[in-house]
């Protein structure tokens, strides 16, 4: 006799293969995802290779990036200057100098999926970035909502 958690397993087993194939059907397969991530990718670094000289680095993110078009969908636009980087792991400072660059670390441990916390691991030479920062657990995070207050005209930011 089977237990009912083995039965349960298989059960959820076969929702989740229905849920994949669904999903599939709607948003694509995980092969059709991976080469609009690609596509996109390989736009960013040609346009990054074009225009090497520019003061900031301009990258696509969201839904958008993902390759969805829907009806109503925003497009998310990350732009930092060019001479900071946003990196995923401590260990990766060790490649860049940092007298003449910035770090920033990325930081999803403590953030629901969609956000980030970005930490800023030296300071910059850019003030509108250190002013934007707030300190949280002996460590500086750069607000967006700073960030946004500092660099938006304020007509921008007013309610309607």
């Amino acid at each position: 006799m089977e237990s009912i958690s083995t039965q349960m397993y298989e059960g959820m087993q076969h929702m989740s293969e229905a849920v994949f194939f669904g999903m599939s059907w709607i948003v694509g397969t995980s092969y059709q995802l991976a080469m609009r991530r690609g596509t996109v990718d390989i736009w960013e670094m040609v346009k990054r290779g074009i225009s090497q000289n520019d003061w900031a680095v301009l990258m696509m993110g969201g839904s958008y990036r993902e390759g969805f078009r829907w009806i109503g969908s925003d497009i998310d636009w990350m732009l930092w200057p060019n001479n900071h980087r946003v990196i995923m792991d401590k260990s990766q400072s060790e490649y860049y100098n940092t007298a003449n660059t910035t770090l920033i670390l990325s930081d999803i441990s403590e953030c629901p999926p969609g956000f980030t916390l970005l930490q800023l691991l030296t300071p910059s030479k850019r003030e509108q970035v250190n002013l934007a920062c707030v300190r949280m657990n002996d460590r500086n995070y750069i607000s967006s909502s700073k960030i946004r207050q500092l660099s938006l005209p304020r007509d921008f930011l007013s309610p309607l």
